[in-house]
């Protein structure tokens, strides 16, 4: 490129996209990629950043995550930034389980307004519908997808609690979010299976958390992801399936994708990626969430989709509530609260079990944690790639650089994490968005409120 001045230039790093690794200086104007050179470029800077010996990343976006529980988007975004994180994608919705009264938009609004004043990290949201919100899907999807809101999640389970759809209403809400341009996922387990075994474990004494995963079989999910896909033929809209942890759902979706009969992209989260049902255990309802974690053939073939691409994201599910919470509730699981911590962990455990493992490329866990959640969610090529006129969020990352993983994050409320212990090798060492350095020398160096509410378009470019 001809000589000229920019704001900063990292140099004798390699630039890692989805597809290659290239050694190259990443020049930064404005708060944009303005070039990515050849080492030995003509360029003046006002700051260089020596990356000698390190990768330089497309800042991680974590696209499933629940800011609603001992940690919101202030704190979360604090260690976001410390590892790595430099977008999330949220569920919100009217949930009074998560301190949430009034109308959906309500909520939405208000989300948007604490994310703006508090969070150091862009964000973009998913919109979590429940039954109450069913009367009124009409008027208020074509209002979300107005303001920039284009994927909305249903619940298959759960009715107890208000969140299960029956299938003719999910037919009824993808038309609507089809006819809209919008994106639709679900929360994919048969809810009458979970329902029907967790009363006759209940019924057995069988309330240990050693049980919990019983109440939610392979097939409880397997058969969801079926009969969601099938709905989503019929009434010709895209999905986005969230968590899955099973081989047999893989099964299911390699049926799906030879039939070529809808347009679906797939999810799994690091936990069913690294840890078995064993854990439960040893951390009891700490360890609980909703898939429940799997067997060892299980996590083999989740990796091995990974690896082959029919896995396009891995995001947190980051929901984690305090061990206050959970402890007094360790012989009646089915009373404990679902959801553990990871955002905070999301990038470390997915090298350390991918890349460092051989399992992965280091492009490919790019693709997962960066490119594809922002094609898929209207965020590129502003976010999830290093080119010219992309936002300058990135993340210098030591490969060498060796840790244990603590019991707790010092940016987070929440009081546990189940890979405490881990060690690993590979961590991030600085944090850039938009050419602002949030994090560098072990500091977080970014005011709350920098983050931007990022609206989102169904106009990304293919996977």
């Amino acid at each position: 490129m001809d000589s000229r001045k920019i704001d900063i230039a990292i140099v004798n790093g390699r630039v890692v996209d989805s597809h290659s690794i290239t050694a190259a200086d990443v020049l930064i104007s404005d708060g944009c990629i303005a070039a990515i050179a050849p080492p030995g470029a003509q360029w003046s800077a006002e700051r260089i950043i020596d990356a000698a010996g390190n990768y330089v990343l497309p800042g991680i976006i974590d696209a499933h995550l629940h800011p609603v529980y001992a940690d919101r988007i202030d704190t979360l975004s604090r260690a976001a930034v410390c590892e790595g994180v430099t977008t999330l994608i949220p569920y919100i919705g009217a949930v009074k389980a998560w301190g949430q009264s009034g109308g959906l938009i309500g909520a939405v609004e208000s989300f948007i307004a604490e994310g703006e004043s508090t969070s150091l990290v862009d964000f973009s949201l998913h919109c979590t519908l429940m039954q109450d919100d069913m009367a009124d899907i009409e008027k208020t999807i074509p209002q979300m997808i107005e303001r920039g809101i284009i994927s909305f999640k249903a619940f298959m389970a759960y009715a107890k609690r208000g969140m299960k759809l029956k299938d003719d209403e999910l037919l009824r809400l993808m038309s609507v979010v089809a006819r809209h341009g919008g994106l639709m996922a679900a929360h994919a387990e048969n809810g009458d299976i979970i329902d029907f075994m967790e009363e006759k474990l209940i019924g057995q004494g069988q309330q240990a958390p050693e049980f919990y995963p019983r109440s939610h079989p392979n097939l409880s999910e397997a058969e969801a992801v079926f009969r969601l896909l099938t709905l989503a033929q019929t009434a010709a809209c895209p999905i986005y399936v969230p968590h899955i942890s099973t081989a047999e759902t893989l099964a299911v979706l390699a049926l799906f994708e030879k039939w070529q009969a809808v347009e679906f992209y797939v999810e799994t989260c690091p936990h069913y990626l690294t840890l078995t049902e064993a854990v439960m255990a040893q951390r009891g309802t700490l360890a609980k969430m909703a898939p429940p974690l799997r067997r060892q053939p299980d996590i083999d073939a989740l990796w091995q989709a990974v690896a082959d691409g029919r896995i396009q994201v891995i995001g947190s599910d980051a929901a984690g509530s305090d061990t206050a919470a959970n402890e007094p509730l360790r012989d009646k699981v089915f009373s404990a609260p679902n959801g553990i911590p990871g955002m905070e962990t999301l990038l470390k455990v997915v090298y350390q079990a991918g890349v460092n493992a051989g399992r992965i490329t280091l492009p490919q866990l790019v693709a997962q944690l960066s490119e594809n959640p922002a094609k898929i969610f209207g965020l590129y090529p502003r976010k999830g790639i290093l080119q010219p006129g992309a936002d300058a969020d990135l993340v210098i990352f030591d490969p060498s650089l060796e840790y244990i993983i603590g019991d707790t994050h010092l940016e987070l409320k929440v009081d546990f994490s189940l890979y405490a212990g881990r060690q690993g090798q590979g961590a991030p060492i600085l944090t850039m968005q938009r050419g602002t350095i949030l994090f560098e020398d072990k500091r977080i160096k970014a005011p709350a409120g920098q983050g931007e509410y990022l609206p989102a378009t169904r106009d990304s470019a293919e996977l």
